[in-house]
């Protein structure tokens, strides 16, 4: 902000704010009380004559004195209550003043500490911004420095010397500049062009010794294949050998454990064999019949099934599902005939309806032809008479010239005649149009009624169509509905039938699951039995004959029957081993001819490499060879085809493969480049160790620009911030201030207070004023003398209690009750005024010093004193009421003009004060 800034300061003026408020007070109160009888009241009035029953005058009197006691009470109370708020507006008046002036001090204050702190932080964060920058120079001249020795460094290991050498003289210029000349950074990077410089004087060496290298090195690698392949050769031809000796001693174990299966096998009864053979062979019979039995079973329910599914199918497919609702699909049923008949109804009404339009268009019709035919006479008639006419004209034309050329009486006839035929032909002309008129009026009638005959058609027609397309399709949807529930009971019967049969089909198909593994077993027994026997087909004449003989033999060795036993138990465990041993026999010869067969391959293939070793250590033999001679191009081209053979044998990622891979590297490097630049890494290092200088250079000077940016960054966050308090200051935001909102909470206070004092000042004003209204009346009652009215009997005239102004004065109320309904003056208890005083309660919105209301008010007050005191008929009471209106209305009013100077000079006065404490002092 501007130093020479225009600040509003209200506090300055603190003095005139205080005695302006002061003067405004008491100019205010003083206009209060002043007006303390100029508010325009009329006094009570009781318009007839007090009529009371055994009620002097002296009691009367004694009443109204009390009255007019009681009312000088209030109207004293009310002023001492003006008063006591006039001094409370006065106080709260001076505590709003200096709220004000404390608020206006507060946000000075603010503004000022504002702009402090906006200035202060702004010129830290300008500071921090000017060494951030010096900061950023200096890390970017250092990365640059670094950069270029980085760039020599990459040109100088791609052979780009001269490009190194330009790079490492960028750096020392931008170092020179940076650092300063004979600096020990300018020397650092003098370090990097020196480095370059010493390479230079021997840049390349002769690449044919790598190669012969090369060559030495894969012929070394042959030939250790070599040995290697020939002791494989050699385990594997001794390992193959003595697989065939263990080959040969596991046939031999073999034959004989199968000889002495043989023999076991021979020394088991036969006849059980037999037997058990025959008994499978009958069961399998038995099997087969059942099976075949079942099958066929299968196959009908089979069948039977197909036909229901196809059946079902074909329902489905003409009912276009395989869900039906049968209840949906009546119904549907159900409403398309109900739609049908209902169509069928429409259709007969829209072909009456037609009729009747098609004869009335034939009736309209015959009109139109009637009046056409007419309109056409008429036209005719009207062009015969327009020719008459115009004929006429002419004639009378001609005459009329004549008589003009040779007037005579003669002439002058005839141009009358003339007239008179002219004339006749006008009228007939105008009779003639008049005919046309209404021939054409009536045929634009009948053409109307045409028209207006063929739209009904024209909707007659289009309403037939519909009901005859709705009934069509009604019809059609009806159809639709009967064919979609009829497929749906075929659909029913199919489902139903091809759950029988599928039911049907199962049981057939558990049926010949079961004959099924019924015969597979009696086959398998037959099968095991025919392989115990050892044939299918036995000698049963020769079985029977070993049987005979064995059961003789049985029957002899009776006596050694359990030895028998014994010796047939021995000899089927002999069987047993004997099984074993062969089984074990015959295992082992598998397992040795497996080994044997491996140990040949592993043979051939230990042979096979041997001899692609032998060809590949003759192939580097022969590259080395035309490398010796000199003929770079001979030797690559034998490597190539050398790694070719290898990459067939070995495949692309195999040992050999990269050892040829590398053999074909140097040589087409050395045929490529004979020779090559010189080592390199000696100058790398050299300029690598100025790059480590310079990197660490870099890193500082970027440590110290990031902490300078950090620094910029909090400086210019605290200037941001404190900028955006004293613009929210000076926007008229001052949250960032707890002192201003405080002050200006206690002001709002105060205001509050000082309006609250006010109100009360202006409540106790208009308490006052309707103290004075009321004793005013009550004045002007008492001043009157009521009339004596003698007695008529027994004295019911004021029964009910008079609470005419029973409680606080209530005058003003609101509800006037004085003579709602039927005449019930003195029914009861007069309840006028009956309550507290509530006639400013609402925030001061009752009317207090409306006249008008007061005016009526009053008169209400007296009629119900008036009803108080006497029993009127009802046609008295309205001629009272009438008479006391009329002399409300006649009543001078005082104490209005002479208050208009009073209330000038306080509208005079309060100006000044409110414009002067409203007047701001520029400084």
């Amino acid at each position: 902000m501007k130093n020479n800034q225009v600040h509003y300061k209200m506090y300055k003026a603190k003095k005139n704010i205080v005695y302006a408020g002061l003067m405004t007070t008491a100019t205010l109160a003083g206009l209060t009380l002043a007006n303390v009888n100029n508010n325009e009241v009329h006094a009570d009035v009781v318009a007839q004559p007090a009529i009371t029953a055994t009620t002097n005058t002296s009691a009367a009197s004694n009443v109204s004195s009390d009255v007019v006691s009681q009312a000088q009470e209030k109207v004293n109370a009310a002023s001492d209550a003006v008063t006591a708020a006039s001094s409370a507006v006065v106080a709260t008046s001076v505590a709003n003043s200096t709220a004000q002036e404390n608020v206006a001090a507060a946000k000075s204050a603010a503004t000022s500490t504002a702009q402090s702190n906006a200035n202060s932080t702004s010129a830290v964060a300008s500071s921090a911004f000017n060494d951030y920058s010096a900061a950023k120079s200096t890390a970017s001249a250092a990365t640059n420095v670094s950069t270029n020795i980085a760039n020599a460094y990459n040109e100088f290991k791609d052979g780009k010397t001269d490009n190194a050498l330009n790079a490492a003289q960028s750096a020392v210029s931008q170092a020179q500049k940076l650092y300063g000349n004979n600096s020990s950074q300018e020397q650092t990077a003098e370090n990097v062009i020196n480095a370059i410089n010493e390479y230079n004087q021997n840049p390349t060496v002769s690449n044919k010794g790598k190669a012969v290298n090369a060559l030495n090195a894969y012929e070394k690698y042959a030939n250790d294949q070599i040995v290697s392949a020939q002791k494989a050769l050699d385990e594997a031809n001794a390992n193959q050998a003595n697989l065939q000796k263990q080959l040969d001693a596991a046939v031999s174990a073999q034959k004989t454990a199968k000889t002495a299966l043989d023999n076991a096998k021979l020394a088991v009864n036969i006849d059980a064999l037999k037997k058990a053979y025959q008994d499978a062979s009958a069961t399998a019979e038995k099997a087969a019949t059942a099976l075949n039995t079942a099958n066929e079973a299968l196959a009908n329910a089979q069948k039977a099934l197909d036909e229901a599914r196809n059946a079902q199918t074909d329902a489905a497919t003409k009912l276009g599902t395989t869900n039906p609702d049968m209840t949906a699909l009546q119904k549907a049923a159900n409403d398309a005939q109900t739609k049908v008949n209902e169509t069928g109804n429409s259709l007969e009404e829209a072909n009456a309806d037609l009729k009747d339009a098609q004869d009335n268009y034939d009736v309209a019709a015959n009109r139109q032809t009637t009046a056409s035919e007419a309109y056409t006479k008429a036209e005719a008639a009207l062009n015969n008479a327009k020719a008459a006419e115009q004929k006429a004209k002419d004639a009378y034309d001609a005459a009329a010239q004549d008589n003009i050329n040779e007037p005579n009486e003669w002439n002058d006839a005839a141009e009358q005649q003339a007239k008179t035929d002219w004339d006749k032909a006008s009228a007939a002309l105008t009779k003639a149009q008049q005919a046309f008129d209404e021939a054409n009026t009536a045929l634009n009638g009948a053409q109307a009624e045409v028209n207006a005959a063929g739209e009904t058609l024209e909707h007659a027609q289009a309403r037939q169509k519909a009901a005859q397309d709705a009934h069509d399709a009604a019809v059609n949807a009806q159809t639709a509905a009967a064919n979609k529930l009829a497929a749906a009971k075929a659909y029913q019967s199919a489902t139903a039938n091809v759950n029988k049969a599928s039911e049907d089909f199962g049981n057939a198909q558990a049926a010949q699951q079961k004959a099924q593994a019924a015969f597979d077993e009696a086959m398998n027994a037959q099968t095991d039995a025919a392989k115990k026997l050892g044939t299918t087909n036995p000698d049963m004449a020769a079985l029977q004959k070993a049987y005979d003989d064995a059961s003789t033999a049985a029957n002899q060795a009776g006596a050694k029957l359990e030895d028998a036993k014994a010796a047939l138990a021995k000899q089927n465990q002999k069987v047993a081993d004997a099984q074993k041993a062969y089984d074990d026999a015959t295992t082992k010869v598998n397992n040795a001819t497996k080994a044997l067969e491996d140990a040949k391959a592993a043979t051939k293939k230990a042979q096979d490499t041997f001899n692609q070793n032998n060809e590949f250590a003759t192939d580097a033999a022969a590259a080395y060879n035309e490398l010796n001679a000199d003929h770079a191009e001979n030797a690559l081209n034998t490597a190539q085809g050398l790694l070719n053979k290898v990459q067939k044998v070995y495949g692309y990622n195999a040992p050999q493969t990269d050892a040829a891979e590398a053999l074909v590297s140097a040589l087409k490097d050395y045929y490529l480049n004979p020779t090559t630049p010189a080592d390199k890494t000696a100058t790398l290092d050299k300029i690598q160790a100025a790059q480590n200088v310079f990197n660490d250079l870099v890193k500082n000077a970027n440590e110290a620009k990031d902490a300078a940016e950090a620094k910029y960054q909090d400086a210019q966050k605290n200037a941001d911030a404190a900028k955006a308090i004293l613009d929210r200051v000076n926007n008229g935001d001052f949250s960032d201030f707890p002192a201003v909102k405080d002050a200006e909470e206690a002001q709002k206070l105060a205001q509050t207070n000082y309006d609250n004092a006010l109100a009360n000042l202006k409540n106790a004003q208009a308490n006052l004023d309707m103290a004075n209204a009321n004793l005013e009346a009550a004045k002007k009652a008492a001043s009157e003398k009521p009339a004596d009215k003698p007695s008529t009997g027994d004295d019911n005239t004021n029964k009910g209690e008079d609470n005419t102004n029973k409680g606080d004065d209530n005058a003003n109320k609101g509800e006037d009750n004085t003579n709602k309904g039927d005449d019930n003056a003195n029914k009861g208890e007069d309840n006028t005024n009956k309550g507290d005083n509530n006639a400013a309660k609402n925030d001061n919105a009752g009317v207090v010093n409306d006249t008008k209301k007061s005016e009526a008010t009053t008169a209400v007050t007296a009629d119900k004193k008036a009803a108080a005191t006497t029993n009127l008929t009802r046609a008295e009471y309205k001629t009272a009421n009438k008479q006391n209106n009329a002399k409300a209305e006649t009543l001078p009013q005082t104490g209005n003009e002479s208050g208009v100077a009073a209330v000038a000079l306080g509208a005079a006065a309060a100006m000044f004060g409110l414009g002067l404490a409203g007047k701001k002092r520029e400084y």
